[in-house]
């Protein structure tokens, strides 16, 4: 920027940096946060003179009220505000009642790389015992102790120490993160959440036996409630839930003696639902009326909601199971009359997906995912029957992951110029806009998948095919071995041969192949 006369204008500085640089000057040392009365920076008075008669009004950080310099110190991390205590009596005040107590490794500022598992356990303990035992219990607001590490170390009357000492009235958040491997050598304490009812949001037990046999209180409060790995039975999570009436996430993971899941209809601001790897779960079913959102990881499994026109989003994912589609596709269209997303998950299916005359009339969005190596003989173009029965699907996402897709012998997959391309009579679709898959080699019924897609879908715009293994969330390429670049690139030879002559006027497909420099350095 140029002055008047030519020459360089300097730029002025931001009030902030001025004062750092005063400070410097001086050798600004101890809790104050400002030295004495100063005259505005020179940027200001340039600009404005008459603003130079003002000063800065001096506050030293021991004249702050008691109240604010306790909240400036719940705002640092625990282990910043560890340190402050130690120089500071205020702070050390404060550190007695300090609000947000998140107990782990790199809170507590530990290595876990040093010694062995047992002293790494040893420290963790010793400075969570040390620490609570300076605390008064007063003005905690989050309690989560994430000690799934500590196994042989921590006893139960020890957490019960900890979990007394600071769960009191006012807390808002608790999550215990106990060992995984003696979830029976716990027996979480529901005694000490009677005080604490009536303020908190959020309750995490993990790792333990939770066995609320008794109305404790009424958690009106509580909205999220997240169960792993605890061994609850179904009438005990029913006493549960008789006390919450403002729950709104709830999460039920790998609780393995629950066999019936019920959701009442007292729930009326539950909208978030998740239901994890329970091992002896049959039946699930929902009364509460608002549940937006499901999401179930486990085999095939009789579900029924009382009010399914707000559900919105649902994934099954059986990645250690099989025939979730089918399943889908035969036993899900009644409770989905409002589906606007469905995501599905398999790691085998017994029988070519059928054909089904249910319909998933609301259905936008669909993403099917297969899930391990037993799909060398599946026939991908039975998927249009998902198509069919979706007449106002917008998106379609098809993974079939390198890892997990043997493709066809090599004498058919090379021979691509022969291959006969089935047909579906009948089929068309005129809302599908965009379409992808993810894994796409010489298997001939992927081809042909691709090809009625393309060729029946008169909303087409944009077609995705993918030959390699797709990217993890930093952009790097997944990993491929010399076979899997060899059928790769075979995919791309049978996408040439039979697809690209196939698209229509205005569709943009885009063919991703190998990576030169992560995949085809290693042919």
């Amino acid at each position: 920027m140029m002055s008047s006369a030519g020459n360089p204008k300097r730029k002025a500085m931001c009030r902030s940096v001025w004062l750092r640089r005063q400070r410097a000057k001086t050798n600004y040392h101890g809790p104050r946060l400002s030295l004495a009365a100063t005259k505005c920076p020179p940027c200001q008075e340039h600009d404005n003179p008459e603003v130079a008669k003002d000063t800065i009004q001096v506050i030293e950080l021991g004249k702050f009220p008691e109240d604010i310099l306790h909240h400036i110190h719940s705002l640092v991390p625990l282990r910043d505000a560890a340190r402050a205590a130690c120089v500071s009596r205020r702070f050390l005040r404060s550190w007695k009642c300090f609000p947000n107590l998140t107990f782990n490794w790199k809170t507590l500022g530990l290595n876990m790389q040093e010694g062995t598992p047992y002293d790494r356990a040893k420290k963790i303990v010793d400075r969570i015992y040390h620490i609570l035992k300076n605390h008064s219990g007063i003005g905690v607001k989050i309690l989560k102790l994430q000690v799934h590490s500590c196994s042989n170390v921590i006893t139960a009357n020890l957490l019960g120490i900890w979990l007394e000492t600071a769960v009191k009235s006012g807390i808002v958040e608790l999550a215990v993160d106990l060992p995984q491997d003696q979830s029976a050598k716990y027996d979480f304490p529901c005694s000490v959440l009677s005080c604490a009812a009536s303020s908190i949001q959020s309750l995490a037990p993990s790792a333990c036996a939770f066995r609320p046999t008794i109305i404790i209180d009424c958690f009106r409060n509580l909205k999220s409630l997240c169960l792993k790995l605890v061994l609850i039975t179904e009438e005990e999570l029913g006493c549960f839930f008789s006390c919450t009436i403002s729950l709104e996430k709830l999460e039920v993971s790998q609780c393995n003696e629950i066999t019936f899941l019920k959701i009442p209809s007292h729930l009326q601001q539950l909208c978030i639902l998740r239901v994890f790897l329970c091992q002896k779960l049959q039946v699930v079913e929902i009364y509460a009326p608002k549940v937006a959102t499901f999401m179930f990881r486990g085999p095939p499994t009789k579900i029924s909601i009382t009010n399914p026109s707000q559900l919105k989003i649902m994934t099954m994912d059986g990645s250690f199971y099989a025939g979730m589609f089918h399943h889908a596709l035969t036993k899900l269209h009644s409770i989905t009359s409002n589906l606007h997303t469905l995501v599905l998950c398999s790691s085998r299916e017994a029988f070519n997906t059928p054909a089904s005359a249910a319909k998933f009339l609301q259905l936008r969005h669909l993403k099917i995912y297969c899930c391990s190596s037993q799909f060398e003989s599946f026939d991908f173009l039975s998927l249009i029957s998902f198509l069919e029965a979706c007449p106002v699907l917008e998106t379609f996402f098809l993974s079939v992951s390198r890892h997990y897709l043997r493709p066809e012998p090599t004498s058919q997959k090379l021979d691509v110029d022969s291959w006969h391309i089935r047909k579906i009579p009948g089929f068309r679709h005129d809302k599908l806009k965009k379409a992808s898959i993810t894994g796409i080699n010489s298997s001939k019924s992927l081809i042909e998948l691709t090809c009625q897609i393309l060729k029946n879908s008169s909303s087409l715009e944009c077609l995705v095919l993918d030959t390699t293994s797709g990217y993890g969330n930093s952009g790097i390429c997944g990993n491929m071995d010399r076979e899997a670049v060899m059928d790769a690139l075979e995919g791309v030879k049978a996408i040439k041969r039979h697809v690209e002559g196939q698209v229509p006027d205005g569709v943009n497909v885009e063919v991703l192949k190998p990576c030169d420099r992560c995949h085809i350095s290693k042919l």
